[in-house]
């Protein structure tokens, strides 16, 4: 646990490095970079906007692990992406952006001005229809039912209320694609990973006997969105994690539930199926 907080507030308190206008950098004062070429990634993970950051538990896990809100905020932030992209790189080259670890705010703040947020339902899984249930459809020629909709209105004279019971999440749209050309550049990182929002809160279906007798568990739910270098969305959602209402340590938040988080991120991104090619010798 130790060695979690003592890594990852060296990443926050690299001040000394002023952030170059041109394209080099020190790989050597980027503490947090995963791939052993650290300015040759495929994946680049995008960390959360500090002020995105909720947490209903803070109080509690201050006390425990003697850190003010703000260290305790940038380090769960800062460990969360670090965690994503360690589960990324089994699969692909990753790391996290360094401009998110050189100390200075205004070396992100290309990043967050290039973005904006909206709130949205999150997506529908494509459900996997098979060749006869195709077939049954075409053949039944039924027409499909209209989806009811959501939401307060009048109908026939009268209100009424459909309430969207779909979850929603915060999504990520990009307003400036030239930041994501000058990180390809700089790091020929293809696609991004923004984790867009940490939450720790209350499940509304707690009772008030389980909160007052402190024995219920607590909700993480993480917002993220996977683009590509154009800017185009590859997936996006929220995932949503338990952890102990007991439990203010950050040992089992970090090395359980945020890498867990991070292999449910990975098994929604597309990484391309490499196949190793095979020479036939053919003979005269």
């Amino acid at each position: 646990m130790q060695k979690i907080l003592f890594f990852v507030l060296v990443w926050m308190s690299i001040a000394t490095t002023a952030f170059a206008q041109d394209d080099t950098y020190n790989k050597y004062d980027r503490e947090g970079q995963l791939s052993k070429d650290s300015v040759n990634v495929k994946v680049m993970v995008i960390p959360t906007n500090p002020e995105l950051y909720n947490s209903f538990y803070d109080r509690q896990m201050m006390e425990i692990n003697n850190l003010s809100f703000y260290t305790l905020r940038d380090t769960i932030l800062m460990t969360l992406s670090h965690k994503v992209a360690e589960v990324i790189n089994d699969t692909v080259a990753s790391a996290i952006v360094p401009e998110s670890q050189s100390g200075y705010k205004e070396d992100m703040a290309f990043i967050y001005e290039s973005i904006t947020y909206t709130y949205e339902l999150v997506p529908q899984p494509k459900e996997e229809v098979s060749t006869l249930n195709k077939w049954k459809t075409k053949l039944s020629k039924k027409e499909p039912k209209p989806e009811k909709r959501k939401g307060t209105f009048m109908e026939e004279g009268q209100i009424v209320t459909n309430a969207e019971t779909r979850p929603r999440y915060t999504n990520v749209k990009i307003i400036n694609p030239d930041f994501l050309f000058v990180l390809n550049k700089r790091y020929h990182a293809e696609t991004f990973v923004f984790i867009n929002q940490y939450e720790m809160e209350i499940n509304n279906e707690i009772s008030q006997i389980d909160i007052q007798s402190d024995n219920y568990p607590r909700e993480i739910r993480v917002h993220y969105t996977v683009i590509d270098v154009t800017g185009k969305e590859i997936t996006s959602g929220i995932i949503i994690r338990n952890s102990s209402s007991f439990d203010n340590k950050l040992d089992y938040l970090f090395n359980n539930s945020f890498e867990m988080i991070g292999e449910e991120i990975v098994t929604k991104m597309e990484f391309p199926v490499t196949e190793e090619s095979t020479e036939i010798e053919v003979e005269e």
